[in-house]
This record gives C-alpha cells, sequence and structure tokens, in this order.
C-alpha cells in the first residue's frame, strides 16, 4: 500500500459528535438499568451521577474509534516503514478477488463437514416437545395451529411425506429434513464467507471467520434442531445480503429486488415477530434510498400482499387456528401483574379486571418476573384469556391507566423481562442450545446414535456443557448487542450506508416489546451470527457498484 505523508487528519465535525451522543446514553442506559438490583441501593442523585459518568466515557470510547478508523490511513503514514510495513502484512486489505463457484462450494463443505459429528451424534435430530407437536400436524394428528409458524410445519410436512415415501420409516424421514436442514445452514454461511472472499478480506480474518461459522458448537447444534430457529436464522441473514445490496450497488437490477422481495418474505412467514422486522427494516429502506423507487415500492407492497393473503384467506382455508389471545401479551401482563405484585396504586375495580383473567391469590405460583411462560401456561389452564379477546379496549385501557400511576414498576417489569438482551452480566447462566431433547413421542422415533458413545445419562456431551459454561464466562447476548451497537456508531461517524444493521436492531426491537423470556439465545440467534457480516460492512473498505447488473462483481460491504 501506497502510504502519503500529506494526507490531513479529519477532525471530528458537529454531526459527528451529535450522532455519537445517542449510542453513548445506551450504552450508559444498558449499564445501570441493566443492573437493576444494584441500582435500588443507590439515590437518584448517585443513579443519576452514574448516567453521566457512564454516558461521558461511552461517548470518549466511540469518538476514539471512530476518530482511529478515519484518520487510520493518515495517522499509520506518520509511523516509521516497519510499523507500516507489518500493518500491511497483516492487516492491509487485499484487491477484490475473482468469484468463482467452487469457492462457494468450498466454504460449504467446510461449514457442513464441521457440523456433520453432531448429526451423527444425535441422529436422526434434536427433537423437543415443540417439533413432536408440528410434526403431529404435519402428519393430521393434531389440530393445526399457526403459534409455530405454520408455513415451518409445511416445510416439515414436505421432508416427512418425501421421507417416508423414500424409506418407509419416520426415523429416517425425521433424518432427510435434519439433514436438509443443515445443509441450509451451511449454504447460508458458506455464501457469507464467500462473499468475504470476493471483497478481498485478508486471509487472517478470513480464517477466523470460518472458525466462526464452521466451528463453534453452536452453529453445530442449532443446524440439527428440528425446530424454526435455523431456518428463520438462514432467511433473516440473506435479508439482512439483500438489504445492504440494494442499498449500495447502485446499478439498476430487478434481480436484486427479487432477492428482497423472496428473503424478506421468509423473514415474516418463520417467526412470529418477522413480520416487525420486515416492516422496520423495509421502512428505512424506503426513507434512505433515492434509486429505482418503483421497483423498491414494487417488492415491499408484494411482500406485504403475500404476508397478508397467507395469515388471512390462506390459513383460514387450511383450517389453521391462530395464536391464543394471551401468547402475544408477554409485557402488558407483566406490567400488570409487577404493579400488583410490587404493591402498586391499582384501583379495586382494576384488581377486578386482573382477577377476571387470573387467581392473584396464587399469584406466586406463575408470576416470574424473568419468564413469562409460567404466567401464560397457568391462564390457560386455571385462567380467563377469553375476557380479554372480548373486551381488548377496557383492557388496553386498564393497562394505559395503571401504567400512569406506576411508572417506575412498568419499567421494572421491563427490565427484568428483557435485561439479558442488553445487559452485559444477568443473573442466570444462558443457556444456548437448551438440553438435548429426544421426548417420548407418538412416532416411534428414538435416538440411535452413529458416533461419539458416552452415557446415555448425560444431556450432553462433556465439550458442548463446556463450552456453554465457557460461554457464560466470556460472553453473553448483551456483548451482541454492545458490538452491534459498536459497529453500527462507527459506521455512521464514517458517513457509511448503515442500513444493513437495520435488520439486526429491528430484531433486537420486536424482543424488548414482546419476548417471553429474558435471556433466550435462540431468539437473538440472527443477530449473532450476522456480527462477522457487520463488522465487514462498518470496519472494511467501502464499495459502490456502478457497473451493470450481468457483467460486473456485485459489491458486498
Amino acid at each position: 500500500m501506497v502510504w502519503n505523508r500529506d494526507i490531513k487528519i479529519q477532525r471530528p465535525t458537529g454531526r459527528k459528535l451529535l450522532v455519537l451522543l445517542p449510542f453513548a446514553l445506551c450504552y450508559a442506559c444498558f449499564v445501570v438499568l441493566g443492573d437493576w438490583q444494584g441500582s435500588v441501593d443507590y439515590s437518584n442523585a448517585q443513579n443519576l451521577g452514574r448516567l453521566v459518568l457512564w454516558t461521558v466515557g461511552s461517548f470518549g470510547v466511540l469518538l476514539a474509534a471512530g476518530f482511529l478508523m478515519e484518520n487510520w490511513a493518515a495517522l499509520l503514514a506518520l509511523m516509521p516503514s516497519g510499523v507500516r510495513a507489518v500493518y500491511d502484512k497483516v492487516f492491509a486489505p487485499r484487491k477484490e478477488r475473482q468469484g468463482h463457484w467452487w469457492i462457494w462450494l468450498f466454504f460449504f463443505l467446510v461449514c457442513l463437514f464441521c457440523y456433520l459429528p453432531y448429526y451423527l451424534m444425535y441422529y436422526p435430530t434434536w427433537f423437543n416437545n415443540d417439533a413432536v407437536w408440528q410434526m403431529e400436524q404435519a402428519l393430521g394428528m393434531a389440530a393445526r395451529s399457526n403459534h409455530h409458524p405454520y408455513f415451518h410445519t409445511l416445510i416439515i410436512k414436505v421432508f416427512l411425506t418425501v421421507g417416508y415415501g423414500l424409506f418407509h420409516d419416520y426415523t429416517a424421514a425425521v433424518a432427510l429434513y435434519t439433514f436438509c436442514q443443515m445443509a441450509l445452514t451451511a449454504a447460508v454461511f458458506g455464501f457469507y464467507l464467500y462473499l468475504l472472499y470476493r471483497r478481498g478480506t485478508r486471509t487472517l480474518w478470513l480464517v477466523l471467520a470460518v472458525c466462526f461459522y464452521a466451528l463453534l458448537p453452536i452453529h453445530g447444534m442449532f443446524s440439527i434442531c428440528m425446530g424454526k430457529d435455523a431456518w428463520f436464522t438462514a432467511a433473516f441473514l440473506l435479508f439482512v445480503w439483500a438489504v445492504h445490496h440494494c442499498a449500495v450497488v447502485q446499478a439498476s437490477s430487478g434481480r436484486r429486488w427479487l432477492w428482497f422481495f423472496m428473503t424478506g418474505l421468509s423473514v415474516c412467514l418463520l417467526r412470529s415477530n418477522g413480520i416487525f422486522v420486515y416492516l422496520g427494516t423495509a421502512v428505512l429502506l424506503v426513507l434512505s434510498q433515492r434509486q429505482e423507487r418503483k421497483r423498491m415500492y414494487a417488492s415491499v407492497a408484494a411482500a406485504l400482499v403475500c404476508y397478508l393473503l397467507w395469515q388471512g384467506p390462506i390459513l383460514r382455508a387450511l383450517q389453521v387456528e391462530p395464536p391464543d389471545t394471551i401468547e402475544s401479551l408477554t409485557m402488558p401482563v407483566q406490567h400488570l401483574l409487577c404493579a400488583y405484585a410490587r404493591g402498586g396504586n391499582l384501583k379495586p375495580e382494576e384488581v377486578e379486571m386482573l382477577e377476571a383473567v387470573v387467581p392473584l391469590a396464587q399469584i406466586d405460583e406463575y408470576y416470574n418476573p424473568y419468564l413469562f411462560d409460567m404466567t401464560k401456561n397457568f391462564i390457560r389452564e386455571h385462567g380467563n384469556q377469553s375476557v380479554i379477546a372480548e373486551n381488548k379496549g377496557a383492557y388496553a385501557k386498564l393497562w394505559l391507566n395503571v401504567g400512569l400511576r406506576n411508572p417506575m414498576l412498568y419499567l421494572e417489569a421491563e427490565i427484568r423481562q428483557t435485561a439479558g438482551y442488553y445487559a452485559l452480566h444477568i443473573p442466570h447462566d444462558q443457556i444456548l442450545y437448551s438440553e438435548y431433547f429426544m421426548v417420548d413421542n407418538p412416532f416411534g422415533i428414538e435416538n440411535e446414535r452413529k458416533m461419539f458413545s458416552y452415557d446415555a445419562s448425560l444431556a450432553m456431551g462433556e465439550f458442548l456443557q463446556w463450552f456453554q459454561t465457557f460461554y457464560n464466562r466470556v460472553w453473553s447476548l448483551g456483548m451482541n448487542t454492545w458490538l452491534l451497537l459498536f459497529a453500527l456508531a462507527c459506521t455512521l461517524y464514517r458517513g457509511r450506508r448503515a442500513i444493513a444493521f437495520a435488520t439486526c436492531v429491528m430484531l433486537l426491537g420486536s424482543l424488548l416489546l414482546a419476548t417471553p423470556v429474558y435471556n433466550e439465545f435462540r431468539y437473538a440467534y440472527g443477530v449473532f451470527v450476522a456480527l462477522p457480516v457487520l463488522f465487514s460492512v462498518g470496519f472494511g473498505r467501502e464499495y459502490v457498484n456502478v457497473a451493470d447488473n450481468s457483467r460486473k462483481r456485485e459489491i458486498v460491504g
């Protein structure tokens, strides 16, 4: 790389300083609110002081990082030649590489072979109660429900039909589904590694990215879990790529908007909160995009029309029942129960309205400020959620009025239900891939471990248990959010297009509004796997492709 000593150092402008301020405030709030138990021991003045100090400190770190990344070339040009030579050898990006299909195939096979031991160890699948219920629906043994996206249940049905037709055995049919899901995960991760290769990523960083996607047992375990998480994460990552591609490639192309439509619709259909992720991202893309507006509007409208048709006429024609009322009321119920349990200011008629839904005398049996599943299951068995469905306006007014009188208790409930997604430390160990389940099922499917035999009483192998413990010591879901916002802040500071971050931010936002578990890894799995891609966008070279859409390379990051 040619180093020019005449390059001037760029000083921070007022706009850049303003860009960093909300991120510094976020970090300060994460620290103070995430440590809610510790914060209550301080006075209001002390907590305010903590907020100010953390804001100032975070702002300083972000400013230093943004300044260094914007002026790295000018600063390194002033360094001795030996330092520049080391940088050129280790860190400086190479020229873009020519893409070939066999390179993507290589990365795909690396990931696939790394996941294969988990497949053979837990053959035919990682089978839990949710998967049993979906499989029962697919085989007509249970009523159809959209509690778990029925689109995914249909995917299961297709593989079961084909697999049973070929092998006449449900174990083999499930094994076929699991292998194809594992191959899909490997293909999508291999695609991202291929993009990093093409954009000229240095060998060191490329090897680290391969290790991240191929060697972490998290990916291997999720790739064999018979649930929606692997499918949703694959669609989510492709949607991140499609959004970024639509924003940075200036050449006219209908194909990229077709990808935006397909990946966006998949995100909507494979997760109940997918529609919020898609809508939020689409709005930001529409506001930021200045070209090809007709194609963009057509793509967004087509995805929304298809989603509404699926959620309405199609599911009704298939006789699929929607999720029950209580399923989507995590935060309002937690807010109200916290206000009641903590002795908040509730009027007698408001207490009666709560009592009509769930027995308040037994609140100690089901109320958990960190886990809503216990409450909603208790309401299903012993309560009356139909009262809410029949009086939506009255209960919405109840939630609002109680909140106006008890704002701090609502804030406490919100923090306890969501802290795992932004606090660096949480009171409970996070379970990455849950426990290994081969639950009792009506299909006669049993575990047929093909390799790595060990004591069947162990829920997981010693290696998986060790990695989960290690992860909890050095990482957390909150760390994902901190790194995501750090990369986003630096991207905006440098004046780069940051639309690729929108999808992850919207996913986290949807969790803060409706997560049933305060630190469930699989809900934010998409953010974790997108970090290498987002870092390449924020910290790598910036490209703009103005060439025609048929001959030139597509640009990433």
